[in-house]
Formats: C-alpha cells, structure tokens, sequence
C-alpha cells in the first residue's frame, strides 16, 4: 500500500460484519443455552453455525490495533520518531468510549429490572463492571453486559500501548510482534502446566497478555499500510486467511485436548489479519472512482455505529428471554417442536439494530465530538525526548 493510504470505509464494513456476527452469536446462546424449547432447540446445525459468531471479537481486537496504532505508524513512517502525547490520547479513549459504556450500563439495568423485577448480579459486581475491572474476578465477570469483558480487556490493551509502541519502536514493527508472540504464548502454553481453581481458569484467559498478539497483529497492519514493514504477498491472499480459519476451525474441534486450546485464538488472529490485509490491499489497487455495491456500503454504515450495537445488543436480547420461556413451553409449540426461542430471539434483531442506531445518534456520536476536541491540543508542558527509530 501507498504510505498513509488506509481505506477506513473497508475497516467499516469488517467492523459491521464483526458485530452482526457477535449478534448473532448471542442470540443464538439465548435460543440454545439460556432459554432453549422443551426437548432442546431444533435446527441444531444452525445454532453450531451461530455460535462461530465469537469470532467476531478475536477480528475486532485486529481492527482495534490497527486503528489505534495508525497515527503513530504514520509518524514513524515520515519521521523516524514519535513523541506521543499520551494524556491527550488517553482522554480522546476515555471520552470516545467510556461515557456510552456507562450509559448502555444504566439501559441494561432498566431493561433487566422490567423484565424480570431484578438485577443478575449485586451491586458489587455491578460497580466493578462500571469501573472496567469486572474481568479480575469471576464474581463479576459476566456482570449486566456480559460481553463487556471485551471493553475491560481492551482498556488493558490501551494500558499496555506505550509497551508496544516501544517495541515496535526499538525492533521495528516484526521484531516488536514477535516479542509480543512470544510473550502471549509463554503465558498461553504456560496456563496449561499450573492447577488454578475452575472458577478463575477461564478468567486467565481473558486479560490483555493472552490477547495482546491479537491486537499487535493489527498495529503491524497500520505499520505495514503507511510503508513502515513489509508484508509478504502469501500475508495478504485470501486462500492463505481461510488456510488459517480452517487451521483454528480444527483447533477448535480438538480444544478439549491439552494445550489444543492455547493456539486458537492467535490462529484465528492471524486468519483476521491476513484477511483485513487482503481487502485494503485489493482496495489500494481499485479504480478511484470505484462505487461500493449496496451490501459493502450497509455493512460501512453499520460499523459506524459497531460499538453502539456491540453496548446494546445483549441487554436487549437478555430482555427478552422471559417472553421466550413462556412461549417455549406452550402445549401447541412443545407437541409441534417449533423453535420459537430462536425466531424470537433472531427477530429481535430489528430492535436491537434501531435502538443502537438511536444510541449511537443521541449518546456515541457526541462523545466522539468531544473525544475530538479534547486530543486536539498537544500538551503544553515540555514534550518528553522523542523515541527514534535505531535504523530506517
């Protein structure tokens, strides 16, 4: 790619894929886990297909590093150094995503009340997911949202920027990921030798370190579209991604066997960047004048309000799931195995879809205005000593 040439309305559309799939996914969990039919849910194969929707979120961590790592990329690219303000990048994170966090907090616990008359979890839990910190104990981990363990792993990640920032810095953007790989295997492969308690094993597994080579992948891409790293031609061919996706799709078929589980989601990670760099690469070589078909452009328009449906789309489903209890024990849809739970599980998509589109018009989008204005400025006190490349 051409340095500084990032087709975001690309990264768009693989966001709005993304959370459509993670949407998908959770229906599918109310419709054949939490609430399924007298006698299980028919259609089992649609629920398994369903259910490969988490890898919505191992592509979101991708997209996520790119994303964040781009400006930087771009100034290392032209300069050879960075002098980044880092008070100014953690008040445009705080403001671009934390006060619609909150608030899709506040909706889940009306919407919970209404339709069960109680809270999932106490208070405790309820404040530790408000503070990011829901993740460190399995008591609130799954709190009000329970896909908002994604957001405290991501605020880690954003934690832990400066750290890979100096890496790919000090060893250029491969040496920087292959220390990172190393590290979130040590720690990945390592899990499987140390006796931990059931209830905190999966919690080891969900923090940044076990994560963080999923979102390097990411900051390698954003180092690789300015021109800053080289990526081979095999890394950005779609045969050599669904090569990768049927490698953690076979992973994930013999998780059960030891150490199988470690290598899943860095495969999958790397089966999501090769994929991301097929597309901008594909893209930078496209006719400039070149119109995106209707889907590419829905899926563009939904990924502009990704994070909105990614706050909003469990509560609203988890508020339905009384409705489906009682309709799934009704004479006439027992005797005839109709799967209502999940055709009211998957027609509260529409809702879920509008409401997201209002949150984002009312709540997202005028956080982003502000995240805007307050990174804006550099900081006025004397700049720290920029970091150089050691060789170009």
């Amino acid at each position: 790619m051409s340095p500084g040439r990032v087709h975001f309305g690309r990264i768009d559309q693989v966001r709005g894929a993304a959370a459509l799939a993670v949407v998908a996914c959770h229906f599918a969990v109310s419709a054949y886990v939490n609430v399924p039919n007298a006698g299980g849910t028919p259609w089992r194969l649609v629920g398994d297909v369903l259910a490969f929707g988490y890898l919505g979120v191992p592509l979101f961590f991708v997209v996520s590093g790119l994303c964040i790592h781009l400006p930087q990329a771009r100034e290392l690219a032209a300069t050879g150094a960075t002098d980044p303000d880092w008070g100014a990048f953690f008040r445009r994170r705080f403001w671009r995503l934390y006060p619609p966090y909150v608030t899709a907090l506040l909706v889940a616990a009306v919407l919970l009340l209404l339709a069960t008359g109680r809270l999932p979890v106490p208070w405790p839990a309820i404040a530790a997911q408000a503070f990011l910190v829901h993740t460190l104990h399995p008591a609130s981990f799954d709190g009000l949202n329970p896909p908002a363990w994604t957001l405290a792993v991501e605020a880690q990640l954003y934690l832990v920027y400066p750290v890979l920032l100096a890496l790919f810095v000090r060893f250029r953007a491969w040496g920087g990921l292959a220390i990172v790989l190393a590290a979130t295997m040590a720690w990945r492969i390592g899990l499987n030798f140390v006796d931990v308690p059931r209830e905190w094993g999966g919690l080891l597994w969900e923090f940044f370190l076990p994560r963080w080579f999923e979102w390097a992948l990411g900051a390698l891409l954003a180092a690789w579209a300015v021109g800053d790293a080289r990526l081979p031609a095999a890394l950005r061919s779609p045969w050599t991604a669904l090569a990768f996706l049927g490698l953690g799709v076979f992973l994930e078929w013999h998780a059960w066997r030891r150490g199988v589980y470690s290598f899943k989601e860095p495969i999958y990670g790397i089966a999501f960047a090769v994929f991301v760099a097929w597309l901008l690469h594909g893209e930078s070589e496209r006719d400039p004048g070149h119109r995106p078909g209707r889907l590419a452009l829905w899926l563009q328009d939904v990924g502009a309000w990704s994070y909105s449906l990614y706050l909003l789309h469990r509560p609203i489903q988890l508020a339905f799931e009384p409705l489906c209890r009682r309709v799934a024990t009704m004479p006439f849809v027992v005797e005839h195995r109709i799967p209502t739970s999940l055709l009211v599980m998957a027609a509260t998509t529409p809702l879920v879809m509008w409401a997201s589109r209002l949150f984002y018009r009312w709540c997202e989008e005028p956080c982003i205005g502000i995240a805007k204005r307050v990174g804006s400025s550099r900081r006025e006190a004397e700049p720290a000593t920029p970091v150089a490349l050691t060789s170009r």
